[in-house]
């Protein structure tokens, strides 16, 4: 894309976090928002951050995991803001719980959102990007979709499917002038692993890595500010953060070390 101003984006997940931030950036660009979120209460949240920035904003309750709500979003945004030119599909979930103690409910909670969440929008979506004068899609992966880490399987497999799919949409879509990002954010500061944290089988390891996540992690703001100018320049791929860039260039340069550190670290904890 080459203009944000008077172009309408939708954000999943835009009830907070890097959803929010990523409203707020497009916004001050001059983008309309449609936020959609399956927490009404966190909709009605960031409506009001926005509402100062001279852009038309939307709110949408919707579950991405629900095929027949995503079904009808496209219809409800377009009847709210004439048409949609960006697509964000932001909406995620990590749970930190060994893959033995995972039961298979969540792993159907963590592909729903994370993995139908971005197949359902890109779905659903696609006809009403296509009549755009011009479009992006951007799918939120993560650093993890580079390498699997120990204690988040269900979130490594979906996010690098989501990698693998946005190549794919890349390659497929081109042709068409529809562009797609998929964005890879190390450690950001926000709540979503706040948000299950009560779920891990080792709530001292997941509180550890939430801090350190606090501590170390770039702001949701910046964060959006370098999507935001991915789009612009329509790159395939955009890191976000230096824990994103080294551990992409580690797993290029040491495809198989690069994992030993991990299985030490696992290993210790069991004794």
């Amino acid at each position: 894309m080459r203009v944000l101003k008077d172009r309408v984006a939708v954000i999943t997940g835009g009830g907070g976090g890097l959803g929010r931030a990523l409203a707020a950036e497009l916004a001050t660009r001059g983008c309309h928002v449609a936020l959609a979120d399956v927490d009404r209460d966190a909709l009605t949240g960031s409506a009001a951050a926005l509402s100062g920035h001279g852009v038309r904003i939307s709110t949408h309750a919707a579950d991405v995991t629900d095929r027949e709500q995503m079904a009808r979003l496209p219809a409800e945004v377009v009847s709210e803001h004439g048409g949609v030119n960006l697509l964000v599909n932001n909406a995620g979930i990590t749970l930190q719980k060994s893959f033995a103690s995972h039961s298979l409910e969540d792993w159907d909670r963590v592909i729903g959102i994370n993995l139908w969440g971005v197949i359902h929008c890109c779905h659903f979506f696609l006809d009403t990007l296509r009549d755009a004068e011009e479009a992006h899609v951007v799918n939120m992966s993560s650093m993890v979709g580079f390498l699997g880490l120990p204690m988040q399987s269900s979130y490594c497999t979906t996010k690098a499917a989501v990698k693998g799919l946005s190549e794919s949409l890349w390659a497929e879509l081109g042709a068409e002038g529809i562009g797609v990002t998929a964005v890879h954010p190390g450690a950001v500061r926000t709540e979503m692993m706040q948000a299950t944290l009560g779920e891990s089988d080792d709530l001292a390891f997941a509180k550890r890595s939430y801090d350190m996540a606090q501590r170390f992690g770039i702001d949701a703001d910046r964060a959006a500010a370098k999507i935001v100018r991915a789009v612009l320049r329509g790159k395939l791929r955009v890191r976000i953060g230096t824990d994103a860039f080294l551990l992409d260039v580690l797993k290029r340069w040491l495809p198989v070390a690069v994992h030993k550190p991990m299985r030490r670290l696992m290993a210790a904890q069991a004794r």
